[in-house]
């Protein structure tokens, strides 16, 4: 009944210009983004994809070497052009030796062996482990990708892509269980046309997912871009100030902020120029990122200042974790032409338990810390006391209260 309901050539023809609409569509988009690599990728692709399907629709039109042969082949390619495409979109070198693996062996087994060549369930068998196994593979990247960026169709698409792989794998117990006969036309066969709708609603459904894992990319950068430092690449003060009250809405009595300023750093900027200050900046910015801690969260507070906000240590661990990031920095020598520039910073640290996880509170705590951290002599780390945070209190009164505590100053 369903090889009545659906021609298999119709579907491959479907399947060709759906590809296409898709493969014009990221030639503009690739052409727009002056080359991108992935959308690159993915472009030859469909495009390849396109010339496939074509071909495998002309199959009993023109020569089984071009409709069969040359269209597996295509076919091939065009997975392994997509598999690199997911490569490159995660910045992974792409292997040249396993795009081409899977049309070179399709070719080799189709030039080489008459009875391959001849026999449909041997060709839909090896068809099938070339298309699961990059199928497998792309699934995989995606999920790896994870680590980068947690785009939301990541795990769409690679779920699709692994239920293709399922599909498709299946059509090799079918090919032995339930022979395609030859010379008959493939359309009579009810599974091969049920696996041939698959494959036209895989590659329409695909294609949408590549499309739509662009734009969230896209997206993603321009968060990242606004919610970044320019020059040391780390969080900016609006994005890191959400983070730390993020953080401290889900534990409001945990974690250590630490406030970092780098010693005289305007006489580093007057004697050697901003751009020295520039290279002191990055350079103290990927010491304290070589220490970072997964739940840490790190971003420049403005100018030479710096803020850590550690959620998983308490008061001691986050002074000697501190402690070894000032020593760190010490050590460190920057060259810069024919100079060595060295220096030092003074952390300031305020634990969320002293003043009820209230950002406001914290960061006040430890900038009291910092200032003190630089009264001592710098180049050293201090604690916020409960000192501290009775004196923001009074801060407070002060500015809520003026008439009440004016006449008690007067007093005095």
């Amino acid at each position: 009944m369903l090889e009545v309901l659906i021609s298999v050539p119709t579907l491959m023809v479907c399947t060709f210009l759906s590809t296409l609409v898709v493969a014009i569509f990221l030639t503009q988009h690739w052409l727009a983004g002056r080359g991108a690599v992935a959308a690159g990728y993915w472009c030859v692709s469909m495009w390849v994809g396109s010339a496939a399907s074509f071909l495998l629709a002309l199959r009993g039109v023109v020569a089984p070497e071009i409709s069969i042969g040359m269209g597996n082949g295509l076919a091939a390619l065009g997975y392994a052009l997509s598999w690199a495409g997911f490569r490159a979109f995660d910045d992974q070198r792409v292997s040249h030796l396993t795009v081409a693996a899977g049309v070179a062996t399709w070719t080799a087994a189709y030039s080489l062996s008459d009875t391959f060549a001849a026999d449909m369930n041997m060709r839909i068998m090896l068809m099938s482990l070339i298309v699961s196994a990059y199928s497998l593979a792309m699934a995989s990247q995606l999920l790896r990708g994870r680590r980068r960026d947690a785009l939301p169709s990541r795990w769409i698409v690679a779920f699709l892509l692994t239920t293709h792989a399922a599909i498709y794998a299946l059509r090799i117990p079918f090919a032995i269980l339930a022979p395609v006969p030859e010379p008959v036309t493939p359309s009579v066969s009810p599974w091969l046309a049920a696996f041939a709708l698959e494959i036209f609603l895989h590659t329409l459904i695909v294609s949408m997912g590549i499309l739509v894992l662009i734009k969230e990319r896209s997206e993603f950068v321009f968060r990242h871009a606004a919610r970044s430092d320019a020059l040391t690449g780390i969080l900016n003060r609006g994005a890191l100030m959400d983070e730390v009250a993020e953080q401290l809405r889900r534990r409001p009595e945990e974690g250590v902020l630490m406030l970092f300023d780098l010693d005289h750093f305007k006489s580093i900027n007057d004697t050697h120029g901003h751009m020295a200050g520039d290279q002191v900046l990055r350079r103290f910015t990927s010491a304290v990122n070589a220490k970072l801690g997964e739940q840490m969260v790190f971003g420049r507070f403005g100018g030479e200042e710096f803020a850590l906000f550690a959620p998983e240590l308490d008061l001691d661990e986050a002074l000697a974790f501190a402690d070894t990031i000032r020593a760190d920095v010490a050590a460190l020598s920057i060259g810069h032409y024919d100079s060595m520039i060295s220096v030092t910073v003074s952390v300031g640290l305020a634990s969320a338990v002293q003043n009820g996880g209230n950002i406001d509170n914290l960061v006040a705590d430890a900038d009291s810390a910092l200032y003190r951290a630089k009264q001592d002599g710098r180049n050293c780390v201090s604690v916020a006391g409960p000192a501290d945070s009775l004196k923001q209190v009074a801060g407070r009164m002060r500015d809520f209260a003026p008439e009440v505590t004016a006449p008690l100053s007067a007093v005095r």
